[in-house]
C-alpha cells in the first residue's frame, strides 16, 4: 500500500494550478489536507514495526475517542522530547468550517504506545498543555509554516517499553535518500487500517520538484518533496502531521499534496531542518511546556514526570543515533550537505 498523508490543499491554490494556452482554466485535481475528514492513506505500504516507530503519536478528537477508543484519530505526530510532540499546524484547523479557525487545544488528545490504534495496552494518553505555532501563523492559503509544537500535560517515562523520542535532522537531506512515512490514513482499498502502516519514499530535490512535477510555484521555503513521479506510493489524508523519517531521524512532517499517489504530484512535507533552530529554541525552554499533569497510561505506568531539563544527546554515524534523556538527537550525514538556513521567529501560544 502506498503511504498517504493528510493533505490540506487550499482551494485558492487549486484554482490556479492548471491554465490552458490561452489563459483559460482547466478543472484542477482535488487538493486536500492530509488529515481526517477523509482520513489519509498509506498507499502500497506495509505494516510498520514498533522498533522503527516508537516515536509515532496519534492526535485524536477527544469527543470521538471518548465514545470508542481509536475512532478519534485525525492526524499523526512525532515525540521529540518526553513531553513534546511535533506535528502539522493544519491538523488544528476546524475541518467543519475550514476557514482558518483553529480548534481549541482542549478538543485534542495525544495517544502513543501501540501500533494498533484500537488497542490500549502500553498506551499513554495526554492532554495538550500548550500549543505553539510560528509567530506568523500557519497560512491556510499556501500551507506555509505548517508546523506545530505540542507541549504535553505529562512526560513519557524514560524506559517506556514502546515509546521513545526521535532525533531531529539538522541538515538538508540529499535527494535520492529513501525515507519512511508512517500513518493510519486510508489504504488504497479505501479503509482506515487498525495497524500503523509505512511506505518508502525517496527525497526529490527542490529543483526537480519545482521544474518537473505539477507542484511548481507552490513549493515554498521550508517545504520538501518526497515520493515518486509516477505516483503509486504516497501518504494521504489521515497521515497529516506524521513523520517522514530519513536514516532514523525526523526529516519531515506530512503536510499537503494534490490527491494521493497521483503521477507528477509527489507528497509535500514541512522541512524539519529548515525549522531546526526554532524547534530547539522552544523545547529548550522558550516554550513554557513543563509536563505537570499525569498521562492516563494504559498498561504501562502513569506517564507522569516533568518535561523540563535540557540535555543534548547527539546521534552518531549515518543517522542512527538517538537523543537520550530530555535532549533531542542530532544527525550529521557522512557526505557533503549544505546546512539549511533556520527561521528564528517568535511564538504564538494557543490557550
Amino acid at each position: 500500500m502506498a503511504a498517504k498523508r493528510l493533505l490540506l490543499i487550499p482551494l485558492t491554490i487549486l484554482s490556479s494550478i492548471y491554465l490552458t494556452a490561452d489563459g483559460g482554466r482547466l478543472s484542477p485535481p482535488l487538493m486536500r489536507p492530509r488529515f481526517n475528514v477523509d482520513p489519509g492513506r498509506i498507499i502500497n505500504g506495509t505494516e510498520a514495526t514498533m522498533e522503527a516507530t516508537r516515536h509515532q503519536a496519534s492526535l485524536r478528537r477527544r469527543l470521538n475517542d471518548g465514545y470508542f477508543f481509536g475512532t478519534g484519530h485525525i492526524c499523526g505526530g512525532s515525540l521529540i522530547k518526553p513531553n513534546v510532540v511535533l506535528s502539522a499546524a493544519h491538523c488544528f484547523v476546524d475541518q467543519e468550517i475550514y476557514d482558518g479557525t483553529f480548534l481549541p487545544k482542549e478538543d485534542i488528545i495525544v495517544v502513543m504506545g501501540n501500533l494498533d490504534r484500537f488497542e490500549k495496552a502500553n498506551t499513554l494518553t495526554f492532554d495538550i498543555e500548550q500549543l505553539v505555532f510560528q509567530l506568523e501563523k500557519f497560512d491556510l492559503s499556501n500551507y506555509d509554516k505548517d508546523i506545530a509544537l505540542l507541549f504535553l500535560s505529562g512526560s513519557v517515562p524514560a524506559y517506556h517499553p514502546t515509546i521513545r523520542p526521535i532525533g531531529l535532522t539538522a541538515l538538508t537531506v540529499p535527494s535520492g535518500i529513501v525515507c519512511q512515512v508512517t500513518g493510519w490514513g486510508y489504504t488504497e482499498e479505501g479503509y482506515s487500517p487498525d495497524l500503523l502502516m509505512t511506505v518508502d519514499v525517496p527525497i526529490i530535490s527542490e529543483t526537480q520538484c519545482i521544474n518537473d512535477s505539477g507542484l511548481g510555484q507552490f513549493i515554498l521555503p521550508g517545504m520538501i518533496c518526497a515520493g515518486y513521479m509516477e505516483g503509486e506510493r504516497d501518504a494521504c489524508n489521515g497521515d497529516s502531521g506524521g513523520p517522514l523519517v530519513c536514516q532514523s531521524q525526523l526529516a519531515g512532517i506530512v503536510s499537503w499534496g494534490i490527491g494521493c499517489a497521483q503521477p507528477m504530484f509527489p507528497g509535500v512535507y514541512t522541512d524539519v531542518s529548515y525549522y531546526y533552530d526554532w524547534i530547539i529554541e522552544q523545547i529548550s525552554g522558550g516554550g513554557s511546556g513543563e509536563g505537570s499533569g499525569e498521562g492516563s497510561g494504559e498498561g504501562s505506568g502513569e506517564g507522569s514526570g516533568e518535561g523540563s531539563g535540557e540535555g543534548s544527546g547527539e546521534g552518531s554515524g549515518e543517522g542512527s543515533g538517538e537523543g537520550d534523556g530530555d535532549g533531542v538527537g542530532m544527525i550529521t550525514f557522512s557526505f557533503g550537505l549544505s546546512i539549511a538556513v533556520p527561521v528564528l521567529l517568535g511564538l504564538c501560544h494557543v490557550s
